[in-house]
């Protein structure tokens, strides 16, 4: 796999009238709690609801619980886009400036739709055509960024976006998805006075596919073939 599904990630799972933010490693069902290092985050992420309309608005009252950080969203949920703020990893052992370390994570109610990405970090969104992603850094299409996407059985398959930022996967099981990629960025950086000289921006899509096959029983990191574009 990737190194971005091997290293720690966020993702969002709707629960019906609440909304969770997990930390940890999706593809080894691993969840980080609190006590532990959940609390490694500068606050609570923020949490935005977006709709098709182009509308936007800030999802309040989130709230760090033992096992996720939870939300209330206004109902119907679209879409829904979380930011969190983590401390840059220290590596004066290394004799190596701070790495930045961004996380951030979508989810989408309907994979079919598309959906307009963040211009400000790394974001990673349906396109509205079947089984096609789109990554997005800044604002303009990430080219040959890794995507890992990991299946409702927990396996995972790989493809390397195009130069437009899409890339291709066949959803064959109904469940939940969840979309990986992340890239490095190595222009200069400060952070509330602390240089750094490079940032790992690390994004997740989470969504459910409605209909398919019944997904195989789940098992880890099993590589699939993916079609690349």
């Amino acid at each position: 796999m990737s190194n971005a599904a091997q290293a720690h990630q966020l993702w969002i799972e709707d629960e019906g009238e609440q909304v969770h933010l997990y930390f940890g490693k999706y593809a080894s069902n691993l969840r980080e709690t609190s006590p532990g290092r959940l609390d490694e985050f500068m606050g609570v992420p923020t949490m935005e609801q977006q709709y098709t309309n182009g509308k936007a608005e800030a999802v309040t009252g989130g709230k760090l619980t033992p096992s996720y950080f939870t939300y209330t969203a206004s109902n119907p949920v679209e879409t829904l886009f979380a930011d969190g703020d983590h401390p840059p990893i220290q590596r004066a052992s290394q004799n190596l400036p701070p790495l930045g370390w961004h996380l951030a994570a979508r989810w989408v109610a309907n994979p079919s739709q598309p959906v307009d990405a963040r211009r400000t970090v790394l974001d990673l969104v349906p396109t509205g055509k079947a089984g096609e992603l789109r990554a997005v850094f800044n604002g303009a299409p990430l080219p040959k960024a890794k995507v890992t996407l990991l299946s409702p059985s927990g396996r995972s398959r790989e493809g390397r976006t195009g130069e437009d930022g899409t890339v291709h996967f066949d959803l064959p099981w109904k469940g939940q998805y969840v979309a990986v990629t992340n890239t490095l960025d190595k222009s200069a950086n400060d952070r509330q006075g602390e240089k750094y000289s490079e940032v790992n921006y690390v994004t997740t899509l989470t969504f459910v596919q409605p209909s398919g096959l019944v997904s195989p029983a789940p098992f880890q990191c099993t590589a699939l073939k993916s079609i690349e574009r």
